[in-house]
């Protein structure tokens, strides 16, 4: 008892010394789980998807550490931020692999969401060419899959399903997930259809109370 006692009080001293210390809660700390379904999901066949990437005069640039910035057409920073790991894959729109996972990218200012989830067909046979100029990343904890929309300067953490050397396979009706190497027992293969990801990509769409950005004479406009 005195043990467990010592434990508790250890514990409840190091969340005060957090609270003190001003911790912030990362975004990918709060993400409630996905409804991620064992297998394969749908046995529909497959058709190619866009078979070029988006382009546009937003620059998406991703370093080894993990750190993202979006800058549009004047050169203005509209997003900075960093991610839960250092990026490991990277894919963009539809599922068009960027290899290797760093470098500078250039995006759209006019893909469907941008129009929010009203900029969707979502009964579409074919689902992925309504993901263009969206970026997908995937970190090297292999636990958080970071998607960002350069033309609104947002992202967006989607929670994995467990295992390890994880894949993406971008699928006409779903997003599925493979694993490489899993606890003995447990599933290797995970989808989930892309209507149940809306919800989570709609954050991606535009706000009307979002910030407009800066400039370095007005770094914080008042209209």
């Amino acid at each position: 008892m005195r043990l467990g006692a010592l434990l508790l009080t250890g514990a409840a001293l190091a969340a005060s010394c957090l609270a003190a210390q001003g911790h912030q809660t990362l975004p990918w700390e709060r993400i409630s789980p996905l409804d991620w379904q064992v297998g394969s999901g749908s046995a529909r066949v497959e058709t190619p998807s866009e078979p070029l990437p988006s382009t546009g005069p937003l620059q998406a640039k991703l370093t080894g550490d993990g750190t993202l910035s979006i800058r549009d057409a004047r050169g203005i920073i509209r997003l900075k931020t960093g991610l839960p790991g250092r990026p490991l894959k990277v894919w963009r729109d539809g599922g068009f692999p960027l290899a290797p996972p760093t470098g500078t990218w250039l995006f759209p200012v006019d893909s469907p969401l941008c129009q929010g989830l009203g900029g969707l067909l979502w009964v579409a046979e074919d689902f992925r060419p309504f993901l263009r100029g969206l970026l997908w990343i995937l970190e090297d904890g292999e636990a958080i899959l970071t998607v960002v929309h350069p033309a609104t300067a947002t992202a967006v953490h989607l929670p994995l399903p467990p295992g390890r050397d994880l894949s993406l396979r971008f699928l006409s009706d779903r997003l599925e997930v493979v694993a490489g190497e899993v606890d003995r027992g447990a599933p290797r293969q995970w989808s989930i259809p892309w209507i149940g990801l809306l919800p989570r990509l709609a954050d991606l769409g535009p706000h009307a109370d979002r910030a407009k950005p800066g400039t370095a004479l007005v770094p914080f406009p008042k209209d």
